[in-house]
């Protein structure tokens, strides 16, 4: 028995963020038509905050069992860690045999990033200016992701660290941001990119018509975004039944009252036209995304197809 082994420099040789647009496309399409095999999400909590995950799907019946089991420690900043690690195998589809194990953190960072851009596209696709707020792998795959569905608006980087928001912006030809609340209320998205157990932004810095979303509320503890934000907004999110469960402020604004869980859409509706969105100039959104399955299981088909293909990666026997 033989898996093939795929680095995060095998991953990024292959998986570039337009390969991953259209990924999260497919994979969202899937979802949203009901075609996608997608299980409840596995979360078992951990010491200093931290919290282990683990996502499993198939993006159609027939096709192979995807699984990316990883963690989420927010102390590993003052290891000198990244806070994400994870890794990704893949199942043959009708043997059931370990295909390939992939490095996950490389994955995510593109495939999340993909799908809120691809979310944007839906819900805000004539914005001219992208704020990120954080300086880890999400906030550069974001930038880099909006170079791809949004090339000609202009892209802003908040950070708590200066220096650090100063490097990335000019990695990604973006302008390092110094005040947050000025930022916010000028941006056209805002896109939140930290692992924060509170909300970093206000709701009275949100102007009408802007467009904001979450991608570290991932699970009930994370609340990112003030709640009282999504009773004033049209809210979208990635998944619904996981949004509804996992997604801090979601979970928070529901229970409160301040959102009728009826009138959420996800990013699967959109796409296949089950739903559409009457966003009127004044309106404000608001995007959730926790992650899904499908996801990962899009991804790992291209990556593994091409990889296959051009033999990138090493063979490794497991028997």
């Amino acid at each position: 028995m033989t898996v093939r082994i795929l680095s995060a420099t095998d991953v990024r040789s292959i998986f570039t963020p337009r390969l991953a647009l259209e990924s999260q496309r497919e994979a969202f399409t899937r979802l949203g038509a009901g075609e996608a095999v997608q299980p409840p999400r596995l979360l078992v909590s951990g010491p200093d905050e931290s919290v282990s995950f683990c996502y499993s799907s198939r993006i159609a019946p027939d096709a192979p069992a995807v699984s990316k089991f990883g963690s989420v420690n927010p102390a590993n900043a003052a290891r000198g860690l990244g806070a994400v690690h994870s890794v990704i195998t893949v199942l043959d589809a009708e043997t059931g045999a370990p295909r390939a194990i992939i490095n996950g953190d490389s994955v995510t960072g593109l495939r999340t990033s993909a799908a809120t851009t691809l979310a944007m596209q839906q819900v805000a696709p004539e914005a001219q200016s992208m704020l990120v707020v954080g300086t880890g792998a999400q906030a550069r795959a974001h930038l880099a992701a909006f170079a791809v569905t949004h090339p000609e608006a202009e892209l802003w980087v908040f950070g708590r660290n200066p220096a650090a928001a100063t490097e990335i912006a000019a990695e990604h030809g973006a302008t390092a941001k110094p005040d947050l609340e000025q930022a916010v209320r000028s941006a056209d998205i805002v896109v939140l990119c930290t692992s924060s157990l509170t909300p970093v932004i206000e709701d009275a810095w949100i102007a009408e018509g802007t467009t904001v979303a979450s991608v570290g509320s991932f699970a009930p503890d994370r609340v990112e975004l003030p709640p009282s934000l999504l009773g004033r907004s049209t809210v979208v999110v990635d998944y619904r039944p996981s949004a509804l469960t996992d997604s801090g402020p979601v979970v928070e604004a529901v229970a409160s009252g301040l959102v009728d869980p009826d009138r959420i859409t996800d990013l699967g509706s959109l796409l296949t036209g089950n739903a559409a969105l009457d966003r009127s100039p004044a309106n404000v959104v608001t995007y959730l995304s926790v992650g899904v399955g499908v996801q990962d299981a899009a991804a790992a088909e291209v990556i593994l197809t091409t990889a296959e293909k051009q033999n990138v990666g090493t063979q490794a026997a497991l028997d």
